[in-house]
């Protein structure tokens, strides 16, 4: 179970990545953001592979519980970043705080997808889902 949510992690890791890298793409429509995009691409692609070569990714899938410890670390791991980024944002420049602000706002948007999910995760549950996601 450990390898599976090791995945599952660099799997959700990676996802953010390309969503940031698909972001700045849409923003700027430069070579260098079309190459980030296509290297994230690619790595989503493998990390997904690796979590289904595990042969755990069926039962991680249908166990709440694990769903629920992922989010959980997620949500962690994003607030302190969101913390960290806000309090920068005053020492930098206009064109840097721009960007900055744009990657906080998808950054709260996952946020707030992720909470959701465990919200219905929970609720599942609650109504006798048998922890199925």
């Amino acid at each position: 179970m450990r390898i599976a949510e090791s995945h599952a992690l660099l799997f959700q890791s990676k996802l953010l990545l390309l969503n940031s890298a698909n972001h700045s793409y849409r923003r700027t429509r430069t070579r260098k953001d079309l190459k980030r995009v296509e290297h994230f691409r690619s790595e989503l692609n493998r990390t997904e592979a690796a979590l289904r070569k595990t042969g755990l990714d069926e039962l991680a899938l249908e166990n709440g519980d694990f769903w629920l410890q992922i989010y959980a670390e997620l949500i962690d791991c994003a607030t302190a970043s969101l913390d960290r980024m806000r309090s920068a944002m005053s020492s930098r420049e206009a064109a840097d705080r721009f960007e900055t602000a744009t990657d906080v706002q998808m950054l709260e948007e996952l946020l707030a997808q992720w909470t959701s999910r465990m919200r219905l995760i929970r609720q599942s549950t609650a109504d006798g889902g048998h922890n199925k996601v």
